[in-house]
Order: structure tokens, then sequence, then C-alpha cells
């Protein structure tokens, strides 16, 4: 079963989607949500068990108010996402390469932007 648009209103929605998304990566990745990490709290991690493969961060972002310039607004929040996931250090405790994503959404719209950390 995939879910609507309709049913992925807010933030929140995408994060719970996603999650159970990765639910099947449990074999290889240690996947944490909503962790008191750094200086906030991220909302995605897929930790490689493995320190030889790569670990992932993810940061969502909704853009709640609909906007003229809707492909600029939400690679802008997507940016956002990672500067986030950076400033915050998210990141702390990975090993190995890591991935930083940031994921912005509004109705069927989206933005998804990926950095490696250096």
């Amino acid at each position: 079963m995939i879910p609507s648009y309709h049913d992925l209103e807010k933030e929140n929605s995408y994060h719970m989607m996603m999650l159970g998304m990765c639910l099947c990566l449990n074999k290889d990745y240690e996947i944490i949500s909503n962790r008191e990490v750094g200086k906030g709290r991220d909302d995605l991690i897929l930790k490689a068990k493995d320190e030889k493969r790569t670990s992932f961060v993810l940061e969502f972002k909704y853009l709640k108010e609909d906007k003229k310039a809707l492909k600029e607004a939400l690679d802008e929040l997507s940016n956002k996402a990672i500067q986030q996931i950076k400033e915050n250090k998210y990141d702390y405790g990975l090993k190995g390469k890591v991935i930083y994503i940031g994921l912005a959404h509004h109705g069927k719209n989206v933005s998804v932007k990926w950095e490696n950390k250096i």
C-alpha cells in the first residue's frame, strides 16, 4: 500500500512513512529516529552496522504555505535541512562515510538534496 499525498500533509507524516520504509534495512542499519544528539534532535539516521557501509542522516522539512516560486522555496528548504544537520552535529558518533540528506516537500512537490560529510 502506498499513501496518497493527501495522507502526507505535515513533516511528521513523511517522517513516519520514511521510518516505516526503512525498517526493512534493519539487518544492515541501526534505524534511529528523533534521538537527542549533538545540539538538537535528528529526524532519521540510518547508522551502518558495518563501518565499510555508508551511514545516512535525513532531515525532513515541510513547506506550509503555497508559494509562487515553489521549486525555489523547496530547494532552499532542503538546503536548510542539510545546514541544520551540520550545525546541530546530528552525525555525532557516526563512523566511516556519511551522507546528509535534506528532504523538503509540499503536496506532490519535493526537493531532495544530499551532501557527503567532509
